[in-house]
């Protein structure tokens, strides 16, 4: 995400406004009162919320901590609607979006302000909220399927099972729900605790691009980056200085191995896919991206990111994306020089 901004073919207004009408109206689909729902083998437990946009909220070892970013007093009913006016609010956790971030209102006509801007912010409230279906639930498997958004024309359904002692897959299957086609890549966004470190390898070949804030705006600073034996790191612990409100960097990496590494204390994450060619994927987006942002409140975030690839799905076609998450037990130094150590056994 790049807060900066403010945060395929299009249906006609007819069909988009009856689609959010429809919406609206089942947004009781799913359950309004079906809260959290853990799978777990005894080692790794996942929480995940199906009328809040099917997001996972809850990612650790049994008697361990939540990795991610999410705060269980937003994990209760009621939950906002899915529509077209409800606010974003940080649930967070790990949610899919669709990309490129400057098309997230380019294929619908229900807000046609943001259609014409280009707007990079909010992210459809249709997903952010949407109310999915349990299809398959057993102690280790849950699957998961919504509504198509009239904002984006996708219905999405989402997998989520421990394939392992520590392993998780988590794919999502996006399904054209209109009758011309749209172009999307999907977008898993992993928001996990401010105070872990963040870590990819760099391909030495590719060009790395970071973004942030205009260098004279007085409010706003850049969040600082560092490189270490080849690994990337926004490091947390950063604060705003000089006056400035708030931080934020964004890296846009084409790694040398679809690995993000993010080490939390004596825990370790290990999120694997994949390399998608640059060819593949849309020009604005990268493989790998990573946001941190710091200041107050929700300017407080730090999120893990991957793009599959853009594709144009006739009406009926789909498209899949998947990642495997893996808990590790850390020994070494809670140091960045004890991370790159340990990281240099995956090289």
């Amino acid at each position: 995400m790049r807060r900066g901004m403010r945060r395929g073919a299009s249906a006609g207004a007819v069909l988009g406004l009856a689609l959010a009408a429809g919406a609206a109206r089942g947004e009781e689909k799913g359950g309004a009162g079906m809260e959290l729902i853990e799978i777990t083998n005894g080692t790794v437990v996942v929480g995940v919320i199906p009328p809040l946009g099917g997001r996972v909220v809850l990612l650790k070892k049994t008697g361990g901590e939540n990795l991610l970013d999410s705060d269980p007093r937003l994990w209760r009913p009621p939950y906002p609607p899915p529509a077209i006016d409800t606010p974003f609010r940080p649930w967070n956790g790990r949610i899919v979006w669709v990309g490129p971030q400057t098309g997230f209102w380019s294929q619908q006509d229900l807000k046609a302000d943001r259609k014409k801007q280009r707007a990079g912010w909010p992210p459809d409230p249709f997903n952010e909220t949407g109310r999915f279906d349990v299809v398959e639930r057993t102690a280790t498997l849950l699957r998961l399927e919504g509504a198509t958004s009239p904002v984006t024309g996708l219905a999405l359904e989402h997998e989520y099972e421990i394939t392992g002692e520590r392993t998780v897959r988590m794919k999502t299957t996006a399904t054209n729900g209109r009758t011309t086609p749209v172009s999307w890549d999907l977008w898993p966004n992993t928001r996990v605790r401010t105070e872990g470190f963040p870590y990819v390898l760099k391909d030495a070949l590719q060009m790395l691009r970071m973004d942030g804030p205009r260098p004279d705006d007085p409010d706003v600073g850049m969040y600082p980056s560092e490189v270490r034996g080849g690994w990337l790191t926004l490091p947390p612990g950063r604060k705003p200085e000089n006056g400035r409100k708030k931080l934020w960097a964004k890296a846009y990496l084409r790694p040398a191995k679809g690995v993000i590494a993010y080490f939390l204390g004596k825990e370790l994450l290990l999120i694997r896919a994949p390399i998608v060619p640059k060819e593949a994927l849309h020009g604005e987006q990268a493989f790998i991206e990573l946001y941190r942002g710091a200041g107050k409140g929700e300017d407080n975030v730090l999120e893990l990111e991957m793009h599959g690839p853009y594709q144009t799905l006739a009406p009926g076609a789909s498209m899949s994306f998947e990642q495997t998450f893996e808990l590790v037990d850390y020994t070494g130094p809670q140091t960045p020089e004890g991370h790159v150590a340990w990281l240099e056994t995956l090289r």
